[in-house]
Parts: C-alpha cells; structure tokens; sequence
C-alpha cells in the first residue's frame, strides 16, 4: 500500500513540476509602443510632455468612455498617447508631445 501511495506522490509531483517551471521561464513584455506607419506631423497645442496616473476628481476609477474622451482630447491636443494596464495605483499614461520635440515645425490650430 505504502508503494502504490509513494508511485502516486512521484507522477503527481513529475507532472506539476515541468509546468511551474515552464511559467518561469516564459518571455514577458513589459513596454509596447505603437508607432505609426508614416511621420507624425505636430498639430494641436501641446508644448510639454507630461506622465502620471489618470484621474478625475481626485478618483482613479475613471469608466471607459471618460478614458476614450481624454485620449481623444489628448490626441487632438498633439500627443502620442500611452497607457498602461490599471494597477492597484491606476491607470498610468504617458503622453509625448511631438511639437517639443521639434519647435520649428509650425502648428495647426
């Protein structure tokens, strides 16, 4: 009996290890930047670049539709906008403005 339950503890124990170690070993990423396929032109009004956690009214649960309203201001407003998954902090954004970084380029109201 004592045999059959050490055999039993040995495969149960040769099939979880492989996979918790396969979990370790996988590639993560940590940072995606989407960029576009031409140039990107500076438009809008925007003059710095500026990160931090998006939020409204002091509150950092913001509903989809508030967050689609602020990138889409932002993005008329002249940056390149990048958020980042919401963590127990919120939902961190950066945004890059093009017209910094080359202020000889005029911009379009």
């Amino acid at each position: 009996m004592r045999v059959k339950l050490i055999c039993v503890v040995c495969l149960l124990l040769s099939a979880i290890i492989p996979l918790n170690s396969q979990e370790l070993n996988q590639p993560r990423i940590s940072n995606v930047t989407v960029l576009p396929s031409e140039p990107v032109h500076p438009s809008g009004n925007c003059t710095m670049s500026r990160s931090g956690y998006l939020e409204k009214n002091g509150k950092t649960k913001i509903k989809k539709a508030e967050i689609g309203n602020f990138v889409d201001s932002s993005l008329r407003d002249g940056y390149i906008v990048t958020i980042y998954p919401e963590s127990t902090r919120g939902i961190f954004v950066n945004m890059e403005c093009i017209a910094e970084k080359n202020p000889a380029v005029s911009k379009v109201p």
